[in-house]
């Protein structure tokens, strides 16, 4: 009977994780958008090796020809956020593409770099008035708290008086920083909100996101007025954790982005969107989801589009066909070495192993998409590489065979992983990932296993999971599906060993192989 039961929860499983996997190749229909191309996307010209924090980077310009040529296909505008390491090029080469440029100061809290950034803006601007849209001084300068809203204003009136052409000046912050600081309208010539559904104090669907953010342009619009509004950040992200109910995916970026230029269309509402390329320096300040803003990948593929159907993973289904047939290598031994696990186990070994022959696609998923530097690739395949051991184990000791590994020592190690990753979500979650196919397949597997008693001291680490687990979905709230999957994998994982104190007997693992 045991194995009969380990058979259907483990095909049960199978069942939904291939599901998963096929459903990321499947075209969704997405309506399209009104226009051939958006009006204008943030830039910044960084690739994937590149970053803004290496101070000896200048950014060649025959590389910004290169996304010039990238965006003029897609984009009619550009925004920048600064003018060293290269980008106060943007604006000519720019220009030379039929681009429109939105040309940004860096402002942070020493008056020395403010100055450099403003005296090459002002440099800019005079040499190339006819590709400029407008200036930009600061972007969420009053958000970090690094100036005054008088020195800002300040800095754009400096501005204003050193052009030899008139250029509309303005300053960049997330909507509410305006509305808190109105006096900040007198000094620009038009005002630049952020609105960013995603990132906000109450998140919403993305279903909800662009009445949001067209709800908060109209009481902007009405509270500003004569200023003309643009709102100079909006988006979705394609990739990254779940903030309550909204998704990054991208589907879902489609459906925002095609929804933002419909609006538009609509209301004559000026945007610009964030951002043009995935950004993957970001993630080391704001996670997986930070990096995953862009129009086109780092290498400067097509991720968005404003027509036609979208697949989240065109190549899903390669990587499913993978993932089986590498699941099934501990049901192909078991046949080569003639073992007789009973046509239950084999049952076992063929589901379990599909189960897990998916999860671990998912996993390395996550590892392409979240790692950054040595110390995360390092974590996320020292962790693969576990899992496939622990699969490899769990799928025998769960079909009966002989193992050299206890199901008990497989589950305290995941155990403790889980619990320590846990006490980051709880401690700071904000721009940490939920990565619950990490913990699945011992969850599962181990789960299925009877264990003898387990010491107090692997109970009490049991428990720190069960109860940080549920904190996680204390922390994130009861719209984040993610955050229920992560608690109902740390229970699942902590409650073998938690109920072995009541329940488990010596001997109840499978024997180990001689």
């Amino acid at each position: 009977m045991g194995r009969r039961l380990a058979l259907l929860v483990t095909a049960v499983c199978a069942v939904l994780a291939v599901a998963f996997i096929a459903s990321r190749a499947r075209p969704v229909p997405v309506p399209d958008g009104p226009d051939g191309k958006v009006a204008c996307v943030s830039y910044a010209p960084y690739n994937k090796h590149q970053t803004p924090f290496d101070e000896t980077l200048v950014v060649p310009p025959a590389q910004i020809e290169e996304d010039m040529a990238v965006l003029a296909t897609f984009t009619r505008c550009v925004r920048t956020y600064a003018t060293g390491q290269g980008l106060d090029k943007v604006a000519e080469i720019a220009h030379r593409h039929g681009l429109g440029v939105y040309a940004g100061a860096w402002i942070g809290r020493k008056e020395e770099d403010n100055r450099k950034e403003l005296d090459r803006l002002i440099a800019v601007a005079n040499a190339h008035p006819e590709a400029l849209k407008g200036l930009i001084i600061g972007n969420e300068v009053l958000l970090r708290g690094e100036q005054t809203a008088a020195t800002l204003a300040r800095y754009v009136g400096e501005v204003k008086a050193a052009l030899h052409h008139p250029v509309p000046v303005t300053y960049a912050d997330v909507w509410e920083f305006w509305t808190e600081h109105p006096e900040l309208a007198e000094a620009v010539d038009f005002v630049t909100v952020h609105i960013l559904p995603y990132w906000e104090d109450d998140p919403t669907t993305v279903e909800e996101a662009v009445a949001h953010v067209m709800a908060v342009w109209a009481d902007v619009t009405r509270q500003f007025a004569p200023k003309p509004i643009l709102i100079g950040e909006t988006g979705w992200p394609s990739e990254g954790r779940r903030r309550e109910d909204a998704e990054p995916s991208l589907v879902n970026q489609a459906l925002f982005i095609r929804g933002i230029l419909t609006a538009a269309h609509d209301t004559g509402a000026a945007y610009n969107l964030i951002e043009a390329f995935d950004q993957p320096w970001k993630r080391a300040l704001e996670g997986t989801v930070g990096g995953a803003w862009g129009m086109f990948d780092a290498e400067r593929g097509v991720k968005a589009s404003v027509a036609g159907p979208v697949v989240e993973r065109p190549d899903a289904l390669l990587w499913l066909a993978g993932g089986i047939a590498f699941g099934l290598l501990p049901l192909l031994a078991t046949l080569v070495r003639r073992e007789r696990p009973g046509a239950a186990g084999l049952g076992v070994l063929a589901a379990g192993g599909a189960f897990a022959g998916c999860v671990l696609v998912l996993q390395v998923w996550h590892a392409l998409d979240a790692s950054r530097g040595w110390t995360e690739w390092a974590v996320n395949l020292g962790w693969l590489a576990a899992s496939v051991v622990i699969a490899g184990a769990g799928l025998r000791l769960a079909a009966g065979l002989p193992c050299r590994l206890r199901a008990a020592d497989l589950g305290f190690l995941s155990t403790c992983a889980m619990a320590v990753a846990s006490l980051g979500l709880v401690f700071n979650s904000r721009y940490r990932d939920l990565p619950v196919s990490m913990f699945l397949i011992p969850a599962v597997l181990c789960a299925l296993v009877p264990l003898e008693k387990q010491p107090a001291e692997r109970r009490a680490v049991a428990l720190l999971l069960a109860v940080t687990g549920l904190g996680v979905l204390a922390n994130e709230g009861p719209l984040n599906t993610h955050a229920w999957m992560w608690a109902a994998t740390a229970l699942l994982l902590a409650a073998p060993t938690l109920l072995s104190g009541a329940f488990g007997r010596a001997g109840a693992t499978a024997p180990a192989a001689a």
